[in-house]
């Protein structure tokens, strides 16, 4: 419990400075838009850059797991989108931003940390498959549905190439097909621009979580509708149900490693989704979310964890101070290689 709450306390601390600076006006509420828009162009371009650029896919490339993540998380999203679209009668904007706030979890600052504590090094194995997934393919979806709602009105074809045009341009987009060009080429940054990219994309988790804690200072009431029940049940129910539902039907796959997957997926939403969100106008709903979903997973990944150790006998979960060691080791592997 106090090892979850380490890692979750420091996110709501930021989100609380960002809250009260735009509260107590130290921070005027229309400075907020400008430093999400750093964040999504430049902060989160940096960050996905290094981290796709200094992973080793090749070493942990594991085609089942990398199948069943994918596939699990498809399916999250397509029924978030069916729900919002045809249900709820959502426009496609809110509809692909709710998919992404139910499929794109928060990877690198909460659901490896947990994974590390818990399994230890697997940890590290299956974290550039999660981004693999999570980046290549969920993050480009959403955002172009997204995008292809601005255009609805026009001609189906005119709409297509307008969200495709406007996609291809955001520097996110090309930030991830820079990346994955260089790491299939094997090919990595010189230490000059690796460092300036390393430096921008430090400030990513921190800035973001203060736009969060901003964007809610101005948020109406409106904004916490029962859309985010829907939103976060799919997130910290559906996605981590669904991706162990595929583990146990594919089969195949390291137990440990299955564990990892449930673990990740069974993390809040990414922390730049009320960034990604801003740009159609549904910042508040998002930021709302991303609160509710991260306070909801303390208990949550709490009772996953229960869960591994007492359903799967194969999984041994490490104690935590064996987690941390784990990371230490791993950490000082990496520095004394380059």
């Amino acid at each position: 419990m106090t090892d979850l709450l380490s890692i979750t306390l420091p996110i709501f601390l930021i989100i609380a400075l960002g809250f009260g600076a735009v509260r107590l006006q130290v921070v005027r509420a229309e400075f907020i838009p400008g430093l999400g828009f750093f964040v999504l162009n430049f902060a989160l371009p940096a960050l996905v850059l290094h981290a796709l650029t200094s992973q080793d896919f090749s070493a942990a490339f594991d085609v089942g797991y990398l199948f069943v993540y994918a596939l699990g998380s498809l399916i999250v999203f397509a029924a978030v989108f069916a729900l919002f679209r045809f249900v709820l009668r959502r426009d496609l904007a809110q509809a692909a931003i709710a998919s992404l706030g139910a499929s794109a979890a928060n990877s690198g600052f909460i659901g490896f940390p947990i994974a590390t504590l818990a399994l230890g090094p697997v940890a590290l194995v299956a974290l550039p498959l999660c981004m693999l997934v999570e980046v290549v393919l969920i993050i480009p979806l959403a955002l172009g549905l997204a995008e292809a709602g601005e255009g609805e009105g026009q001609g189906a074809s005119a709409a297509v190439r307008a969200a495709l045009l406007r996609l291809v341009k955001m520097p996110l987009v090309i930030a991830i097909a820079i990346g994955v060009v260089l790491t299939l080429a094997g090919v990595t940054l010189p230490r000059p621009p690796a460092t300036a990219v390393d430096m921008i994309a430090d400030a990513s988790a921190a800035c973001a979580l203060f736009v969060v804690g901003g964007t809610l200072a101005s948020v109406s009431r409106e904004a916490f509708a029962p859309d985010l029940a829907w939103i976060t049940v799919a997130k910290l129910v559906l996605h981590p149900l669904l991706v162990a539902l595929g583990f146990a039907v594919i089969g195949g796959v390291d137990p440990l490693l299955v564990a990892a997957g449930i673990i990740f997926a069974s993390a809040p939403m990414i922390t730049a989704y009320p960034i990604f969100a801003q740009r159609f106008g549904l910042s508040g709903l998002a930021a709302a979310a991303l609160v509710i979903a991260t306070a909801a997973s303390f208990f949550t990944i709490t009772i996953v964890l229960g869960l591994l150790s007492q359903d799967a006998p194969q999984v041994r979960l490490t104690e935590p101070d064996a987690g941390r060691q784990g990371l230490a080791l791993m950490l000082q592997e990496e520095f004394d290689g380059r």
